[in-house]
């Protein structure tokens, strides 16, 4: 199923300088309300219905339970071992995000996923001899290619290949502790900034829960 907020846009520098000139052509109120675009780091998702989990395999080479994104908050990052740059330095600052209390992965009140984009080459001791580098706080994910896919679109994130490599959704998919859909880090470059959105995340959950939205 494919859902409405669904969207993996690339954009490139030459869309990036277009889309800056658009702006300073716009009245001041405009640019400052479009400009703040670029310094959001997290987009809130109203809840909807818990995401598919198809058959996925961990990096021990277990079958992946859906019952396992249930009952804690998971933060998901889609990439693949082979990665040069994007894929360690996230999945890096990911790890420093969990030695940080307040992120909930010291508790387990939340979990963080690495799920792979490159099936074909990422079997699960290839992804558990990886993620050893990452402090081994970070489940790793595997599966078959249509499995992935599938859950790629559940999640809204994609992936590519490009030559010999493979563009992909560099964000992090936050779901909330009833597997759906709660918001989306969208530049996760900063440790504090992770923890402090994953904060902002919890209290607005808490608050549709009290206000009685589904």
């Amino acid at each position: 199923m494919k859902r409405p907020w669904a969207i993996f846009v690339m954009v490139g520098c030459t869309s990036l300088l277009l889309l800056l000139a658009l702006i300073s052509n716009r009245p001041a109120k405009a640019r400052e309300n479009r400009l703040s675009v670029f310094t959001q780091t997290y987009i809130a998702v109203a809840p909807g219905a818990p995401v598919y989990v198809p058959r996925l395999i961990t990096a021990d080479g277990d079958l992946f339970a859906p019952q396992r994104l249930r009952g804690k908050w998971s933060v998901i990052f889609f990439g693949f071992t082979a990665c040069p740059q994007v894929c360690p330095k996230t999945l890096g600052i990911l790890a420093a995000a969990a030695r940080d209390p307040r992120s909930g992965m010291l508790s387990g009140n939340t979990q963080a996923i690495f799920v792979s984009v490159d099936p074909e080459h990422d079997t699960p001791q290839q992804m558990r001899i990886y993620l050893q580098h990452f402090g081994g706080r970070i489940l790793g994910l595997t599966g078959n290619r249509n499995d992935i896919d599938r859950f790629s679109r559940e999640i809204g994130a994609g992936s590519q290949v490009t030559g010999s490599t493979i563009d992909h959704s560099t964000s992090l998919f936050v779901l909330d502790p009833e597997g759906r859909l709660a918001g989306i880090l969208l530049r996760p470059d900063d440790p504090a900034q992770i923890v402090s959105d994953l904060a902002t995340l919890r209290s607005l959950h808490g608050t549709a829960q009290v206000s009685g939205k589904p």
